[in-house]
């Protein structure tokens, strides 16, 4: 059984392609497209046309591929800007019928509780204790968990994008400006987090902020996911790299390795983030993951399909009662 994932978030979608086998689940095909559905809505609260336009002639060629991979699963989500924005209906509808199925608005407490399943899915990560953090385009998502097993989780507007345009207007970027930055975000999360501790949890970051300061830090001419998830960095490498970005125009920024270019007006404000994260949670260091909210759609659209099956099954063959001895 093939299976698709559309993840419609603020800055990209996330698209990704998996087949069911006897010895699990492989993945055949990834790709991310920047849309930038949440430009501008933070003055607006509406998307604008032109973000409607370029997300969805994305969903159009994403929906071909679906089709020429022979899928027979769908499923698809859409996050913060679409859930923040007036015209979210006529969106759905839209993309509703360029994908001929529905999209499902995740609200943010959702959206955090896929984003733990995705993570822990892998192997490496289940059954720990881990203290998760995604950074989105339009929203950010703090998770805290024990034994593989979520036990708070919140969703706050802190996403790159928003924060991007709420608070940068111009490059370069003065290392004051990056540093006031990094205390707005940390006094904006410092009420909220009060009740969560990360304790003996190992703090694991997903989202495109956080893999491309792994891959910035290892100055990978070319994205390798085989690189960078489980990978790892300190508070001090983040710190530093936060150092080499301020100070140096949008043109050097989209020249250093590691940072795609459609990034390099995003990797300040997400990396605000992850430091203001990692001090009010006394992390010293911040662990990889390439997983999240794609994975974890994914994982419960196999469960749901394996649970419908055997439950199927069962009426069809019901248990034999046992004779009396």
């Amino acid at each position: 059984m093939r299976y698709a994932v559309f993840d419609l978030g603020s800055n990209s979608i996330k698209f990704v392609v998996a087949e069911t086998r006897v010895r699990g689940v492989r993945i055949l095909h990834e790709q991310s497209i920047s849309t930038r559905l949440a430009e501008h809505l933070i003055d607006t609260c509406e998307l604008r046309p032109e973000a409607i336009a370029r997300t969805l002639t994305a969903l159009r060629q994403l929906r071909a591929q679906a089709t020429a991979l022979r899928v027979e699963q769908f499923r698809a989500v859409a996050t913060s800007a679409v859930r923040d924005s007036r015209n979210r209906r006529e969106f759905l509808r839209a993309a509703r019928d360029i994908l001929g199925f529905p999209v499902r608005l995740l609200s943010g407490a959702e959206e955090a509780e896929t984003i733990f399943a995705g993570v822990t899915a892998d192997p490496h990560w289940r059954g720990k204790d881990l203290f998760i953090l995604d950074i989105g385009g339009g929203s950010a998502e703090w998770v805290q968990g024990r034994h593989g097993k979520m036990e708070k989780r919140i969703s706050l507007p802190l996403g790159a994008v928003r924060l991007r345009e709420r608070f940068l207007h111009e490059y370069p970027v003065a290392p004051d400006t990056a540093g006031l930055l990094v205390e707005t975000v940390r006094a904006q999360i410092t009420h909220p987090l009060a009740p969560y501790h990360l304790g003996t949890r190992r703090l694991v970051g997903t989202g495109g902020t956080i893999t491309c300061l792994v891959a910035i830090h290892k100055e990978l001419a070319e994205f390798d996911p085989r690189k960078i998830d489980h990978a790892s960095l300190t508070l001090d490498q983040v710190r530093g790299l936060m150092k080499r970005f301020t100070g140096r125009t949008l043109d050097q920024l989209r020249a250093l390795p590691g940072l795609p270019a459609k990034r390099a007006d995003l990797i300040i404000p997400g990396t605000a983030v992850v430091l203001a994260t990692m001090e009010r949670l006394g992390a010293r260091r911040l662990h990889v993951s390439v997983r999240g909210l794609r994975y974890g759609v994914l994982t419960a659209a196999i469960s749901e399909r394996e649970s419908h099956f055997a439950t199927h099954a069962t009426r069809r063959h019901p248990a034999k009662p046992r004779a009396a001895s």
